[in-house]
């Protein structure tokens, strides 16, 4: 299975091509989000959710998001914080997931097609935790209410993942 690809055979529209690029997609817009958190935290708080999104937080918090954030300082603030360092968070995961794709996956290395494949599963419980508050108290998440950065990526990392297999074993 290893591949002795150099990146003078390497091609864009190859399968293994359309997987690096699926996967810089993914870790730039990782970055995108995180990098732009800071600069609308602030902004339009009764339009935004505290956690999810307006209408499941109205519904599992029992109150209007911007209502709540502007009434309860403690929480506006931790709130920020929260999405401070799951910006961070987002930018460091981002950058790494982009530099395994052009690094490692363009090169036609399988360590990193296995790195970048368990990155994608790896988040998949703790996306888990973050629903299951919203789930047990019956309300229906629907991908409107689930904010980009957590469909975005799913929806491009099985692709990513099943075309980047394809291309390192032909």
């Amino acid at each position: 299975m290893e591949n002795m690809n150099t990146q003078l055979q390497f091609h864009w529209l190859s399968p293994l091509g359309v997987s690096v690029m699926l996967f810089i997609f993914y870790g730039a817009f990782y970055m995108l989000i995180g990098g732009l958190t800071p600069f609308f935290i602030e902004k339009n708080l009764e339009k935004q959710g505290v956690i999810m999104s307006y209408r499941p937080d109205k519904l599992l918090f029992g109150e209007e998001p911007g209502k709540m954030l502007d009434v309860d300082k403690p929480i506006r603030k931790l709130r920020n914080i929260i999405l401070a360092m799951l910006a961070a968070m987002l930018v460091v995961s981002g950058f790494m997931i982009v530099s395994t794709a052009w690094f490692g996956l363009r090169a036609g290395q399988t360590w990193a097609l296995i790195a970048l494949s368990i990155v994608g599963l790896i988040v998949l419980p703790f996306w888990w935790l973050v629903f299951k508050p919203y789930l047990n108290a019956g309300i229906k998440i629907t991908l409107a209410d689930a904010p980009p950065f957590i469909w975005v990526p799913a929806v491009l990392y099985l692709p990513a993942v099943i075309l980047g297999w394809i291309g390192l074993t032909k």
